[in-house]
């Protein structure tokens, strides 16, 4: 009886670390496009939270896995889109979020388009057309991160 009190604390605090883990983007997040739903799980575990964004139109509703700072989210049966944002802290194709649009440049090079409110990079895809987004926030800083196809 006394082992099992010993082990209690050791449990707690494995599942207050897996609660606080980061998920590990790949060097390349755009190999993520594309995962079926069971494959996000089995790469990155349970969402801290699963939820809905609805689009102007049905053909654009979305599911999303959060996982704390890394979102991905899924049309039908397949990721083809994932954010990056606050609190994620590891580098992100070079840069991280946070940074101006300066060192994103030095990691990317000149963003191919400007839009209003949001700088985007063509990037290459193996099976479709890929694209990063960055979304500066009203100081100038990259506070969000969409990779995503560009055929949706």
């Amino acid at each position: 009886m006394k082992h099992a009190f010993r082990l209690v604390p050791i449990i707690a605090l494995w599942s207050l670390t897996a609660a606080f883990a980061q998920v590990a983007l790949p060097e390349d997040p755009a190999v993520l496009l594309g995962l079926s739903p069971a494959q996000a799980i089995e790469r990155f575990g349970a969402p801290s939270r699963v939820f809905a964004v609805r689009g102007e139109e049905a053909w654009q509703d979305d599911v999303v896995f959060d996982y704390d700072g890394v979102a991905l989210f899924l049309f039908k049966d397949r990721v083809w889109q994932l954010r990056v944002a606050a609190p994620y802290t590891a580098p992100v194709l070079g840069f991280l979020v946070g940074s101006t649009l300066e060192r994103a440049v030095s990691a990317l090079g000149v963003p191919d388009t400007e839009l209003a409110g949001a700088y985007e990079w063509v990037l290459p895809g193996e099976a479709w057309p890929v694209r990063l987004r960055a979304v500066p926030d009203a100081s100038g800083a990259i506070a969000e991160l969409y990779v995503y196809r560009a055929d949706f």
